[in-house]
């Protein structure tokens, strides 16, 4: 484990959490399915078995290395997205309250905690939903560790 801090924005308290990896990377266009889906993504490539986890969704943030190390809060899935496959193993990372191009920038995904591996689901709509319960899981993740250090 990594044990690095998370800065939250300014006038919010500062939280530091055990981090169960990093990948440093840059933000590449993705098959554009997430953004279909209402749940848009940033996504960086990498070699399986890179990071060191298994493949699968995790709670994690993103940190925006070329503006200032800014921390955004997220979920990722880590993998080669079963139900819609094709293309390169790579990091998709949904950016909570987020509205930002990232198209060509670097950034450094840190891995928090493992929600569930990934799955191939029998339709897109079936993901939807899988996804926004990630979400769910997440968001809560970070309200119960705002405050632990």
């Amino acid at each position: 484990m990594h044990n690095n801090g998370a800065k939250k924005q300014k006038g919010q308290m500062m939280v530091k959490w055990a981090f169960l990896a990093e990948h440093e990377g840059v933000v590449v266009r993705g098959k554009q399915l997430g953004r279909a889906l209402g749940v848009p993504t940033a996504n960086i490539l990498y070699q399986p078995g890179e990071t060191g986890l298994p493949d699968g969704v995790y709670v994690g943030d993103l940190v925006l290395m070329d503006q200032g190390d800014r921390a955004v809060q997220g979920v990722l899935n880590q993998g080669r997205h079963p139900t819609v496959p094709g293309g390169l193993p790579s990091i998709e990372i949904h950016l909570f309250d987020f509205d930002e191009v990232l198209y060509g920038q670097r950034v450094r995904v840190r891995y928090l905690s493992f929600i569930r591996p990934e799955a191939a689901f029998e339709s897109k709509e079936a993901m939807r939903l899988a996804v926004m319960e990630d979400i769910r899981t997440a968001r809560q993740w970070f309200l119960d560790h705002q405050n632990k250090r």
